[in-house]
């Protein structure tokens, strides 16, 4: 089955669009559960403290130990580097229960609103990821309530109907624009995320970013592939036809790429005219390789102004994740090795790492500095 998904996702199919919602929705419900497990916990060693001082009945103290444990669970597992959804919904169930099972003993055992008005302080915070879930407790504990007034013949006045019902339609539009600030919240949040992780010029992930996604697929990715690119002739550009030329060949660049990689693949501008693309589940060297020639092809362009014509082509360096040690560090060497092999024979190819590669580097007198190709790729031609 995973071989299937691999094979599924080599021809372009985006396996992941699904992960990324559930991990935005993770990461909000996750920062949810850590504020209301603080603020249970601070709630029950407070009232417990209380209840000492003014030496109240020692029923209380069940309510406020089963908040402080679901509190602590909830913050074990909350600030933990990653927690299931599954483990994230219990803990949010718990201490939903505790706070309300501790406030309600409160009202009825001291006729007081006070510990009502507190679990609301408390859930109110938890509102704003958990709002469509408290929402329908809502709705099952008006239920509720008509049921038990109707199964125990209980004479209640016609105005304290009409007030639950109120109480219910305006507890269900509050929940309503909490779920709705919610979704904006996570949306928000999302969306200056990836700003932050944006190359603001051409739009492939920034360079932090793709590190770390990078590193993320190496825990789990057994066919992977690096692919370092750098432009040939592209300093020519900028000095000879202006950075504002320079930056149009970036973009147009950022854009073929885009078209011929997966929406899977990690794409990045790692600055100036270098690029690093790192492709997950590759079925096959051979498979790597025309992928690769195929960026050389589509990179090739002539940029000019009429005057001057300038040819831009791509080296590119090859590794796979077999190849060397399975860590970003190694893995940017071999394929930087290979891409400045590349470009020290001329440019305009693509080469896969190859340890002689990494010997005549390292036998080399003094540090290794592969010029780009002159302006054999240049042409001057009379404007008309």
């Amino acid at each position: 089955m995973k071989e299937l998904f691999r094979r599924w996702d080599v021809y372009g199919y985006d396996l992941d669009v699904f992960d990324k919602y559930r991990d935005a929705v993770r990461r909000s419900n996750q920062s949810a559960v850590r504020v209301f497990s603080v603020l249970a916990i601070v709630s029950a060693l407070s009232i417990s403290v209380f209840g000492l001082l003014t030496k109240q009945p020692p029923e209380g103290a069940v309510f406020c130990v089963l908040q402080l444990v679901a509190g602590i669970f909830g913050a074990v597992m909350a600030f933990r580097e990653k927690c299931s959804r599954g483990i994230l919904l219990l803990a949010g169930y718990l201490l939903t229960a505790s706070t309300y099972a501790l406030s309600i003993y409160g009202v009825y055992a001291f006729e007081s609103t006070a510990f009502w008005v507190g679990s609301l302080v408390v859930v109110a915070c938890y509102l704003y990821d958990y709002a469509w879930r408290i929402g329908a407790l809502q709705v099952a504990s008006y239920l509720a309530l008509l049921l038990l007034w109707s199964v125990t013949g209980v004479n209640v006045q016609s105005q304290d109907k009409l007030f639950a019902f109120f109480y219910l339609v305006l507890s269900l539009v509050t929940f309503y624009m909490l779920n709705r600030t919610r979704t904006s919240l996570i949306m928000g949040r999302e969306t200056t995320r990836e700003a932050s992780e944006t190359d603001l010029l051409t739009g492939l992930t920034a360079r932090i970013a793709a590190q770390q996604e990078i590193e993320e697929h190496l825990k789990t990715d057994d066919h992977g592939v690096m692919m370092l690119m750098d432009l040939d002739r592209f300093k020519s550009v900028n000095d000879r036809l202006g950075h504002q030329m320079g930056d149009k060949v970036l973009v147009d660049v950022a854009a073929d790429m885009k078209n011929m990689f997966r929406n899977s693949d990690v794409l990045s501008r790692l600055g100036g005219d270098e690029f690093v693309v790192y492709l997950k589940s590759v079925p096959e060297k051979d498979w790597a390789l025309q992928r690769a020639e195929q960026v050389v092809r589509e990179v090739r362009r002539w940029v000019g102004n009429g005057t001057t014509n300038i040819q831009v082509t791509a080296s590119v360096g090859i590794v796979m994740t077999d190849m060397v040690a399975r860590n970003y560090d190694d893995l940017y060497r071999a394929a930087d090795i290979a891409m400045y092999t590349a470009k020290h024979e001329g440019g305009n190819k693509a080469l896969f790492y190859t340890t002689d590669m990494l010997d005549n580097r390292e036998t080399a007198e003094g540090p290794v500095r592969i010029e780009a190709p002159g302006r054999d790729g240049e042409m001057e031609s009379a404007a008309r």
